[in-house]
């Protein structure tokens, strides 16, 4: 968090920092007698940060009776929550903070004026436009309160990336040696990226992925527990007995799928039932009404 000053720029009365109440301190300077009463105490709620509250005649007599003072002002009575104008500077120091590596460039910014406070721009807030990043971050002031700021930014930073070190085929395993992990500038993308070797190794690529390319985590699938023309185990039960037997897989499948397989002496399909990678079961009476 950046701590913004406040700049003040009306004739008003300025509001408590950090109070989102006018005070009984505040109004002190103008009302006579007002600085007996307990400085903290609440009089109004405050304005939004540069807009004026103003005290006029009948609620000025009320405020005197009510805190028993001998005069009332003669004139109305103003107070402001002070603001300042945005400073890019500040903006680039709060950035850094949030993000030290990264190489952050400011484009634009949001010139509202500001309240004092703490100046923020949370990383989770970064949002890619077509042609920008836009940055969202926030003074916190008066407690809680919020005021909106925006930026538009060019960011890099470096970040690990697990990169194809050969083209990868779709629907095939990938092997750790077709992996390499580099450390890239890049520019602020969504998506998310493998970041080490082992959340890629035994995966699938849903496409082909070419030599020296990042891999996204949504370019990846989970292989099948059975792939074709694996050659595979096969339980077969008859009634209280279980027979084993190889096979070869005639397509891929999850667990729980029904896949065709053959047998490779008699070469006969029959549809069994994946139980795990590898394995696969059979009632014996399908046998029997397979070809």
């Amino acid at each position: 968090m950046i701590p913004l000053a406040p700049l003040v720029v009306s004739a008003c009365l300025a509001v408590s920092p950090g109070s989102d109440h006018i005070l009984v301190r505040d109004l002190a300077a103008a009302l006579p007698g007002l600085e007996s009463a307990a400085p903290d105490l609440p009089v109004a709620l405050a304005p939004a940060p540069g807009v004026e509250r103003v005290f006029r005649q009948p609620e000025l007599r009320r405020l005197a009776a009510r805190f028993n003072l001998p005069l009332t002002p003669a004139s109305e009575v103003c107070v402001v929550r002070p603001v300042s104008p945005p400073d890019p500077a500040l903006f680039l120091a709060a950035m850094q903070k949030e993000l030290p590596q990264a190489a952050i460039e400011i484009e634009d910014y949001s010139r509202q004026p500001l309240p004092a406070g703490d100046l923020v721009f949370p990383a989770a807030s970064l949002r890619r436009a077509p042609r920008e990043v836009l940055w969202i971050g926030y003074v916190r002031y008066a407690g809680n309160r919020r005021f909106t700021v925006w930026a538009r930014v060019k960011l890099s930073i470096p970040v690990e990336r697990v990169v194809a070190a050969s083209d990868l085929a779709p629907h095939r395993p990938i092997d750790a040696a077709q992996l390499r992990v580099e450390t890239r500038e890049e520019s602020f993308s969504a998506g998310a990226f493998a970041q080490s070797i082992e959340e890629v190794a035994g995966m699938w690529p849903r496409a082909a992925i070419r030599a020296g390319s990042s891999i996204r985590a949504i370019e990846l699938q989970v292989p099948p527990d059975v792939v074709r023309a694996d050659t595979v185990h096969v339980e077969v039960r008859d009634g209280g007995a279980l027979i084993s037997l190889v096979a070869r897989a005639e397509a891929s499948g999850f667990r729980g799928d029904t896949i065709p397989v053959s047998n490779p002496v008699s070469h006969r399909r029959f549809r069994v039932r994946v139980e795990a990678r590898g394995r696969v079961s059979v009632d014996s009476s399908l046998l029997k009404v397979n070809p």
